[in-house]
């Protein structure tokens, strides 16, 4: 049995369903437009931030990676320190609906928050990405104050060791000139002040949702439809093929059929006179009548 199909055959199969397929894409259709309607309205708000990196005297600067700092923007610290500011929000919440960017071979974080609300996409991408500079900020605080404190350490170690030897002692004067060096040290790192970066682009409330129009979504459905449909046709024809094929044929059929030739026509008796009828009644009495003589003439 060939159980292969050409082309022509898939075409008459689909063309025989053609009521499973124009009822298949009508029902996507209806689906796909039905989903528009409660489809969630979203509103995607974008806030552009330079990133600078932090220099610190005495501790040198470090260079900024970016892909390290755009997993930074969205860690907890940050996102911590944004829920502060936005009431009634969680930090899974934020880490949820916000995505960073970097533009390649810029030096600059984008960020971008969908929500149901446009004001509270602007707020909440406004309040992320300040929480990223801050948290920078405080990072270099943090190595600052530590380096402050090691030094105000040395310094005291110092002193104590000056103040233990005597005036006469020509180690006092060298320990005298470490002393005030580090005193120096920790003035300038004091004074110190930071610049991460700057929100050069805060995100605004969007006036358009995110949510596609419904001839996306008929356009959609009418694809899948079209695609759904021709499956189930052929399976639809595949299956009434198979059945066909496999009927099972009842005992009566298997009995040989009558013969149909077209039987002899039997001859029907009419009163018609046979030619010895039609002789003379004078011939008919007379004995060998109707029969030639020998001689080939009739008597």
């Amino acid at each position: 049995m060939n159980n292969t199909w050409s082309l022509e055959d898939l075409y008459k199969s689909i063309a025989r369903q053609w009521r499973t397929l124009v009822a298949v894409v009508v029902v996507v259709v209806g689906i796909a437009v039905a989903a528009n309607f409660v489809w969630p309205e979203r509103y995607s708000a974008t806030a552009v931030m330079t990133v600078e990196p932090i220099t610190v005297q005495s501790l040198g600067s470090r260079d900024v990676n970016m892909d390290t700092e755009r997993v930074v923007a969205t860690s907890t610290e940050v996102l911590s320190l944004a829920v502060e500011k936005l009431p009634d929000t969680t930090v899974a919440e934020l880490r949820g609906s916000i995505e960073v960017f970097v533009p390649r071979g810029a030096d600059v974080l984008e960020f971008k928050f969908t929500a149901s609300d446009p004001e509270t996409a602007a707020d909440s991408v406004n309040a992320i990405a300040t929480a990223y500079g801050d948290q920078r900020v405080a990072t270099a605080q943090g190595l600052l104050d530590e380096a402050t404190a090691n030094l105000a350490t040395r310094i005291s170690e110092l002193t104590t060791r000056f103040n233990s030897l005597g005036e006469d002692d020509p180690i006092r004067s060298s320990l005298a000139v470490q002393i005030e060096s580090l005193r120096a040290q920790q003035a300038e790192l004091a004074s110190s002040a930071f610049y991460s970066g700057s929100l050069v682009s805060p995100g605004v409330a969007p006036a358009d949702s995110t949510k596609p129009s419904v001839l996306v979504f008929i356009a959609a459905g009418l694809f899948l439809g079209v695609f759904l449909g021709v499956f189930i046709a052929l399976i639809r024809a595949r299956v009434t093929e198979s059945a066909r094929r496999w009927t099972p044929v009842s005992p009566s059929q298997l009995v040989d059929p009558p013969d149909e030739r077209p039987t002899a026509i039997p001859h029907k008796h009419t009163n018609r006179p046979q030619p010895q009828d039609r002789l003379p009644k004078s011939q008919k009495s007379a004995p060998g009548a109707g029969r030639p003589s020998r001689g080939g003439q009739r008597p």
